[in-house]
């Protein structure tokens, strides 16, 4: 499942420079060459459908990149036909920045000061991940051309990205009159509340802005990524993802981090043959990801791993079971309340509990107690029953490195690791909530789970070790 960053990786903007174009290219065939193209450019006003248009040209065609590339090494000689000379930098700033040479791009552009050489300089800087300085650049931007859209709109995500939350806010209420309705601005205003933590708000933007235009590509990949990571709903929500993601395999080249992020959701779906063609086509046209080929390795292991069917559809509906909110069940006021300030929201928090720890709250006794244990037994569960099967075996030896370590690192939640979704996964289903439990499992342990494969366990080690820590020998 950046623009673009990954549900893949977690939400760390690793890949932040995949796929970032002035807008969606669709997959028919372009019907003039990159040449043509281009000579038509530098003769002309330059607008979005002009950059549009040569993106679809280089992708549509197999040698459509390498021919830019060609005109790149000659630019003054191929560039001295243009009629507008004044478009000669901003083309080949954008061309470069096409074939993946961001930091020439940034280069050619720096001194452009013409609406679309600023507009590519900010994207320049935000895919060479200088986020403060595009930010910079973004507060000059907006002095000299604060009322082109694009350009402000741009700046909402620049300002995002380098946390500057305020000033990203402060411009979309100076353009929610004009373009408040629009695909644009409502993407926009997702990447702000998303950036806020306010995600449910963020998956209403996203989903408004792709009903208003079915073909913002932008937006389906945040809203798969924000439904995937953050949603609430169970399989509807992952569902709604998988559609979201799908819907970004419209565009040529394909959005490669929604391919790789749907991939994985195939993967937990046991929907091994699609995964693996998600994670094919990436390296189709980037042959050396490293993320796309650790994952095809794992798919395909997948379809050669041999399990109980019978066991994994029974775990499959207690872990339903245990995802039924308390609320559902009719319990007295003073139970429910109890268990309110305690934040247990599902049958899945009460069983981590304990009758000690549950008669220790003020004003829960054992009429409450009763009652809890009652209506645990309808459903075939007991109070403590998860700590049995998540918690690590207490008679097995321990990490020697849990007595030199800090228990504020050992007592962190294992969230703050920022893994992979993947990886985040295989956490739940083990029942590893913090870096304790995490550092007093052994591989073999980790690699039982379903779809932990090498992949995850190398990102647990090298986070583990950012640490200085390891897991269990």
């Amino acid at each position: 499942m950046e623009t673009n960053e990954v549900v893949v990786e977690s939400p760390t903007p690793s890949d932040s420079n995949d796929n970032q174009s002035v807008g969606s290219i669709e997959t028919d065939s372009p019907s003039r060459s990159v040449t043509e193209v281009l000579n038509a450019a530098g003769s002309s006003v330059l607008e979005s459908d002009t950059f549009r248009e040569i993106e679809a040209a280089a992708y549509g065609d197999p040698d459509g990149r390498s021919l830019m590339k060609s005109h790149l090494s000659e630019w003054r000689g191929f560039s001295s036909s243009f009629s507008q000379q004044d478009n000669s930098n901003v083309l080949q700033g954008f061309v470069s920045l096409t074939v993946g040479r961001s930091a020439d791009a940034a280069k050619i552009l720096a001194k452009e000061k013409s609406v679309w050489g600023r507009y590519f300089y900010l994207r320049s800087l935000l895919a060479l991940m200088k986020v403060d300085q595009a930010a910079k650049a973004a507060d000059e931007v907006l002095n000299d051309h604060g009322g082109h859209p694009e350009l402000s709109l741009l700046a909402v995500e620049v300002y995002c990205k380098a946390r500057r939350e305020e000033d990203a806010l402060r411009v979309l209420n100076s353009l929610e009159s004009e373009l408040g309705e629009t695909a644009d601005f409502l993407y926009h205003k997702g990447l702000y509340l998303e950036r806020n933590s306010d995600y449910d708000e963020a998956i209403d933007s996203y989903r408004e802005a792709v009903k208003v235009d079915e073909g913002k590509i932008e937006a389906f990949f945040r809203l798969g990524f924000c439904l995937d990571l953050y949603g609430k709903g169970g399989d509807e929500t992952i569902d709604e993802a998988i559609g979201a993601y799908e819907s970004c395999l419209r565009v040529f080249p394909p959005h490669t981090n929604a391919v790789i992020n749907l991939g994985i959701l195939y993967e937990d779906r046991e929907r091994y043959h699609d995964a693996i063609k998600c994670f094919e086509a990436v390296l189709r046209f980037n042959p050396n990801h490293p993320r796309a080929k650790l994952f095809l390795e794992d798919a395909i292991a997948c379809t050669k791993m041999f399990y109980d069917k019978e066991e994994e559809k029974k775990a499959d509906r207690q872990s339903q079971v245990l995802k039924i909110p308390v609320s559902d069940f009719e319990l007295s006021v003073r139970s429910r309340n109890c268990l309110h300030k305690m934040n247990i929201n599902s049958l899945g928090d009460l069983i981590m509990k304990t009758e000690q720890e549950l008669l220790s709250y003020k004003n829960f006794g054992e009429t409450s107690l009763k009652e809890i244990k009652d209506m645990l037994t309808q459903k075939g569960l007991r109070l403590g029953q998860g700590l049995e099967q998540s918690g690590p075996d207490l008679n097995q030896p321990r990490n020697p490195l849990e007595a030199t370590t800090s228990p504020d690192v050992l007592n962190k939640p294992i969230e703050e690791l920022n893994l992979s979704v993947r990886s985040r996964r295989c956490m739940e289903r083990l029942g590893v909530k913090s870096i304790r439990d995490l550092i007093n499992r052994t591989e073999v342990q980790l690699m039982s789970a379903k779809n932990f494969g090498m992949t995850s366990l190398n990102e647990i080690k090298r986070k583990l070790s950012e640490l200085n820590l390891r897991l269990r020998g």
